[in-house]
């Protein structure tokens, strides 16, 4: 080979050497080591051919859940979910809150989830991010984000029997408390691995919990279970409702796969 040709074969490389640093630097898609597959950018509002909204139920985050459309707002490329006064001043119903739902991750899969979010911080309320079993009554929960109230930070915790019936919070510690100032946006994520859950705020890691040895059931579910994903506003039924409404501005949801299949530690 003449010098000449080495000398374009090394240009050619750094060309595409450039190219595709620009094309990750400038995506905020590209997360290292995993593949985009799906996502929501909430452009037009709730696709509700993608999401559901959260019916009412028995737990503390669906106590209050509707469908009005009064609780699911759009302005700027965000979807809005919504803490409001009941208009009907029903005693048994005082306040109505939105939330929206989807399948996530299936049993023995890894997958990183991540979402844009910005909160109108309000005393009384509680904007989260979990996963719960798509069939199971146990009390299994990945909270991606809970934040409460008016707090200037926002709690990243795991929920098992292990954790509560057992009461071994702290072996290895189910929580963590990162400081944000939550009515900024940040993108709050957790992949989910075989033997791990890993939680990250604006792409930094800031918890990590394990599967363990040990004879206490209940330790390590989440590998076990079909996920779904919930995002909604949590409301005390002693809210003051003078200060609502409650607002979750959701810029976006996104899904990602490994770029490689056999990846299944973290």
């Amino acid at each position: 080979m003449t010098n000449k040709s080495k000398v374009l074969v090394i240009a050619m490389l750094l060309i595409g050497l450039t190219s595709c640093f620009k094309q990750h630097s400038t995506d905020d898609t590209y997360r290292k080591g995993w593949t985009l597959a799906w996502e929501d950018s909430f452009d037009n509002g709730l696709d509700e051919s993608a999401w559901k909204k959260t019916p009412r139920g028995n737990l503390f985050m669906n106590k209050y859940m509707s469908d009005s459309t009064v609780l699911y707002g759009s302005a700027d490329g965000n979807l809005i979910l919504k803490g409001i006064a009941n208009p009907a001043g029903d005693e048994k119903l005082p306040v109505l809150t939105g939330g929206i739902t989807r399948d996530a991750i299936k049993a023995n899969e890894v997958k990183r989830i991540e979402a844009r979010v910005r909160i109108n911080a309000t005393p009384g309320a509680t904007p989260y991010i979990t996963l719960l079993p798509t069939s199971s009554k146990d009390n299994i929960y990945i909270d991606i984000i809970e934040q409460y109230g008016t707090d200037d930070f926002v709690y990243q915790s795991v929920t098992s029997e292990y954790t509560t019936t057992h009461r071994m919070p702290d072996n290895p510690p189910s929580s963590a408390l990162i400081g944000v100032d939550p009515t900024k946006y940040h993108i709050y994520g957790v992949e989910k691995y075989a033997d791990s859950v890993v939680f990250f705020v604006d792409g930094t890691r800031t918890k990590k919990y394990p599967r363990i040895p040990t004879e206490i059931p209940g330790q390590f579910p989440f590998d076990d279970n079909d996920l779904d994903i919930f995002i909604g506003v949590r409301l005390n039924q002693d809210t003051d409702t003078a200060l609502l409404p409650a607002e979750m501005f959701i810029d976006w949801v996104r899904y990602y796969e490994p770029e490689q299949p056999e990846a299944t530690k973290k």
